[in-house]
């Protein structure tokens, strides 16, 4: 298994797992022929998808959750939040329940280095980027050996962390481009309404309202709303925060594509001390894929190839199933393992192939609040 491109299907893939837009399924896994489907994937804001071929057979990409648990909670936590802007009587039997499922299959998931790739539609980005935030923020509080109530705090908190935006300008809070300075200032007060939405609510632990406040607080003082930094800051707003740009940039959005993994990682080091809190940063990296499997690759030989599996302790260091010579042509695949071929390294990972050779850069962040 894989996951490409919508740009790259070929008819001779198979779709590898099911894609589901607004809890409609839009194409079962199984499908042959998907290329047939690209525009009816565009029009949803569908840009990659899962699938099975000849040279990825045999790959595994490990999730901390169930598709079917993640699927179910993204239904879930929207009717929830929906009922709660409306001020609807709301019970939250579901979300504790989807909660459980959630910590009880990451407590689960053993020792993986697992890479949340959720294909979801555009105008469903604030559930499917809720739930991740979660699962990450999760990995973290597991790493930390936190109790069980602590992680149900937790990842409450991730789920609602941000309710703030659904009741804002669409438009605005979605729109193509950077931020104007203005629309920045609003975007930012998102924190502040969803915490006043929370508030007077009883079913929702005092440090789920408080990540909702303060995931955008930074370790230096430079966040907002408050400029709260170091110690001040609690501990779960850290994780937060962490999870939250972590999913951000490695997730297409409307103002641009989305960051390989390496690149999103390098970003999180670089910010360490200033804007998170660098252990951790280096207790995160520890849970994650930073060369998920069924990626493509460049290696300093020239050649191409898809990640197979990890070297535990080592992301830097996979074992690569080589697909394409030096001079892009396919070949016979075979594996290098670059934990015992040490000469050899990753040069480049597949989104910054695509990018580079269609751009002849590399898209960074530029404009307000646009991660």
């Amino acid at each position: 298994m894989r996951l490409v491109s919508i740009s790259m299907l070929k008819p001779d893939m198979v779709l590898a797992r099911s894609i589901y837009h607004n809890n409609t399924l839009v194409l079962s896994a199984g499908r042959t022929n998907i290329n047939q489907h690209i525009d009816r994937l565009l029009a949803r804001g569908i840009r990659s998808v899962y699938v099975e071929d000849g040279v990825s057979e045999g790959i595994d990409i490990p999730d901390a959750i169930k598709e079917k648990t993640r699927n179910t909670c993204k239904k879930v936590l929207r009717n929830t939040l929906e009922g709660c802007i409306s001020g609807g009587n709301v019970s939250f039997k579901e979300l504790n329940k989807s909660i459980d499922d959630i910590i009880n299959e990451v407590l689960e998931s053993g020792d993986i280095q697992v890479s949340l790739n959720d294909i979801g539609a555009a105008d469903e980005y604030t559930y499917q980027h809720s739930v991740s935030v979660s699962v990450y923020s999760l990995l973290i509080g597991r790493a930390l050996k936190l109790p069980r109530k602590h992680l149900t705090q937790l990842a409450m908190g991730g789920l609602i962390h941000d309710i703030g935006k659904i009741e804002m300008d669409q438009r605005i809070m979605f729109k193509p481009g950077s931020f104007t300075k203005e629309e920045y200032e609003y975007a930012k007060l998102h924190v502040t309404l969803g915490y006043q939405r929370l508030q007077d609510n009883d079913m929702i632990p005092a440090a789920a309202k408080l990540i909702a406040y303060s995931h955008h607080e930074r370790m230096d003082g430079s966040g907002y709303p408050l400029g709260i930094k170091g110690d001040d800051l609690h501990l779960f707003s850290k994780i937060t925060a962490i999870a939250d740009v972590y999913d951000a940039l490695t997730t297409d959005r409307c103002y641009r594509p989305k960051w390989p993994a390496n690149k999103a990682v390098d970003y999180l080091i670089e910010n360490a001390g200033t804007h998170f809190a660098p252990e951790l940063v280096q207790l995160f990296i520890k849970q994650i894929a930073i060369f998920p499997n069924g990626s493509m690759v460049l290696l300093s030989t020239g050649e191409t190839g898809i990640i197979k599996e990890q070297n535990r302790g080592l992301p830097h260091r996979p074992v690569v199933r080589v697909i394409k010579d030096a001079q892009g042509e396919e070949m016979k695949p075979y594996e290098i393992d670059l934990l015992k071929e040490l000469n050899i390294t990753i040069v480049e990972s597949e989104l910054e192939i695509v990018r580079n050779n269609a751009a002849g850069y590399y898209p960074g962040t530029k404009g307000y609040g646009k991660e």
